[in-house]
């Protein structure tokens, strides 16, 4: 079966903080050094951690394991399952969620628990999200640093496919492999980071509809849209059962499609390639590379 998570979770995730995006509650405006946080999603986990507060996390939730700290810190569990009960037994001072989790957060304001809801869903969402914990734990320095070099990565990338013809791709997130055949894949649609880093990178998305957050598609609806490369999403192999073989073998049984002509599949396996924090903008890069590689990369060398 194919990774029920992240990438299954991260559809659910996705379409509720979308629902809810309008209700998401307005940043802390005061700063307060916060010595008990507790971080309900593993890209706020990251987050977190990349700021220089690892050491004031006292919980996360299930599948938050990065960096490797955060391993060893108890879990309040899952996303769209936390304990209320564990939460409050820990005795936080801050608890930082998503906004696709409103009713709890409701819960902890009712107990006097302060709490700190963000949006991830693009990459302005992330680098927002970056810039609001920063901004409520005095760690502005840290947060400079960090969406400077984000930036970074940004810019050189945008400089180096700039007037390059955008190549028609296809990014698929989550399908299952029990079988030879494609059956349903939920691929990226117009509303979300990896869209985004689709067109950063040189790329434009074969879907084109704006009404569908995160749609599915049909291998027919693949055939009639016919990329000319696929990247396809995999977390990284501790994550997921799933044998690489039988996933190409599934791309290659749509013969009439130009990726699958021109040996255009992709597969990309990396721990961060689903989770919406810092790292996800390794992707950046990497898929630059793979829908360009007419362009000299060798200033620029990908990190794992």
């Amino acid at each position: 079966m194919r990774r029920f998570w992240p990438l299954v979770v991260f559809i659910m995730i996705f379409c509720i903080v979308w629902l809810l995006a309008d209700n998401a509650q307005k940043p802390l405006s005061t700063v307060k050094n916060y010595q008990r946080i507790i971080t309900l999603s593993p890209s706020l986990t990251e987050t977190v951690f990349a700021l220089g507060l690892g050491d004031h996390v006292v919980a996360v939730t299930d599948y938050c394991d990065y960096p490797a700290q955060a391993q060893a810190l108890p879990s309040v569990g899952s996303y769209t399952n936390t304990s209320l009960e564990a939460i409050t037994r820990l005795q936080p001072d801050l608890v930082i969620m998503l906004n696709g989790q409103q009713q709890r957060q409701q819960q902890l304001e009712q107990l006097g628990i302060k709490t700190l809801v963000l949006d991830n869903s693009t990459i302005a969402d992330i680098k927002e999200t970056i810039q609001k914990i920063a901004d409520l734990t005095d760690r502005q320095n840290e947060a400079d640093k960090l969406l400077t070099s984000i930036q970074a990565q940004i810019d050189y990338v945008h400089n180096k496919v700039r007037g390059l013809v955008p190549v028609r791709t296809l990014v698929g997130i989550a399908h299952y492999v029990n079988s030879d055949q494609l059956d349903t894949v939920y691929i990226a649609g117009q509303h979300d980071f990896y869209n985004e880093l689709l067109e950063l990178a040189g790329g434009v998305n074969v879907y084109t509809d704006t009404t569908v957050k995160v749609p599915s598609v049909s291998a027919e609806g693949i055939i009639r849209m016919n990329p000319d490369a696929i990247i396809d999403v995999f977390p990284e192999q501790k994550d997921h059962q799933s044998d690489m073989k039988q996933v190409i073998k599934q791309w290659q049984s749509l013969r009439n499609v130009n990726a699958v002509k021109q040996q255009r599949i992709y597969i990309i396996e990396h721990d961060y390639a689903s989770i919406p924090g810092p790292r996800i903008f390794k992707l950046l890069p990497e898929m630059a590379q793979l829908l360009h590689p007419e362009l000299d990369w060798q200033d620029h060398q990908l990190n794992d």
